[in-house]
Formats: structure tokens, sequence, C-alpha cells
């Protein structure tokens, strides 16, 4: 009986330091802030997302910002030539921090602006990046939320977000052939955006995480 007594608190102990750890990203497409005067992208013919990432990072100093791009069904980090020390955000809210992304697209290239906390820093992340279109046509893109079904913790990589066309398709519409774009698709499959290169008809795309030290 004893054993069961003591045992109870340290099953309780580690479920709460546990919580303590995890990580809970809220998204918004709303622009609730005067942040976009401030961006170098302007708000005509642009996309916006907001992400808070929630956690207690009362162990973390600085927010490392990672770019990946998939092209051709593989998936590589985009070296960014400079020390990931020398790349951290500061962090001065220890519950979380809050991301703002403007994306504007032109032809066959998006460009990002960034902000944290309120503060720009987009010019520590690339700004451009080439997207070749399926099939040679004309596609949307859009920065999407990388929802995962497993918990992560402030320890993990943490995918953020991604510009994506989707699962791109085709479909007759009352015998014309039209070219499709399933976001929402994509976005609930609650897959790494790392897997996405194995799903059929998702073409080039890249995404961003962010890392805690």
């Amino acid at each position: 009986m004893k054993r069961i007594i003591m045992f109870i608190p340290l099953l309780l102990l580690v479920s709460i330091l546990s919580q303590a750890q995890s990580i809970h990203l809220e998204y918004s497409e709303e622009l609730s802030t005067d942040i976009a005067t401030q961006l170098s992208l302007k708000l005509d013919n642009k996309t916006y997302l907001k992400i808070d990432v929630q956690a207690d990072l009362s162990s973390k100093k600085t927010a490392v910002f990672n770019f990946y791009t998939a092209k051709n069904g593989v998936v590589t980090k985009f070296d960014m030539g400079i020390p990931a020390q020398m790349s951290g955000i500061s962090i001065k809210n220890k519950e979380g921090i809050s991301i703002e992304v403007m994306m504007k697209q032109q032809q066959d290239s998006v460009a990002l602006s960034f902000a944290v906390d309120g503060r720009v820093i987009d010019l520590m992340i690339p700004r451009n990046y080439k997207i070749s279109f399926p099939e040679g046509r004309t596609c949307s893109y859009i920065p999407m939320e990388t929802y995962l079904d497993q918990t992560m913790d402030v320890n993990d990589e943490i995918p953020i977000f991604a510009v994506t066309g989707g699962i791109c398709g085709a479909m007759d519409f009352m015998g014309t052939p039209m070219f499709t774009q399933d976001y929402c698709g994509l976005r609930d499959k609650h897959l790494h955006p790392k897997e996405w290169v194995n799903i059929e008809n998702v073409f080039d795309y890249c995404f961003y995480t962010i890392e805690f030290h």
C-alpha cells in the first residue's frame, strides 16, 4: 500500500513536467496587428498567417528558424550561410512567441516577410523562393498550417508553416477539363511536411521549422 501511495505522486510529477514542456500552436489568418506597416511586403495581393507558439520557454534563450525546400520528391535543408547561434531570436516572453508571415506571389516565385513578437526579421530568412509549377501551369501558393498528430515539446524541431499549392489534380466540369488544388486535403492529413513528397500530386513546396536553444 505504501508503494502505491508513493508511486502516484511520481506519476503526477512526470505528467506535470511533460505538460509544461509541450508545444501548442495556434493559427490565425485575421490581421490583428499593425505589423504590416513594418514588413517589406504591402497588403495588396498577399496572404497573411499568424502563428502563436505557446510553451514554457523558461529554460530556453533563443529561437532559431530553419528553411526547407522540397523539389522533385527530395527534401533539402537550406543553408542560410550563418551559424545557428547568430541567427537566433532572443526569447523575451517565456510563455511563447508570436510569428507573423506575409507572402506575395509573382509569376514563378513567392516573397516572404516575417515578424516575431512584433519585430521584423525578414532579412534573416530567404525571402524569394522559385517555384516550379506542375505541368507548366500557373499555381496559387499559400502559407499553410502544419498540423501534426503527435505531441511535440520544446526540445523538438517544430514545423510551423509551409508554402504550398496543396494537392494538385484535374477534373472534368461539364466537358471542360479543369485544374484543381486541394489545400485542406493536404493540411488535414496532419503529416510532417517532410512526408508530403510521398503524396501523389503534391509538387514543389517549402516549409519552415523552429528550434529553441
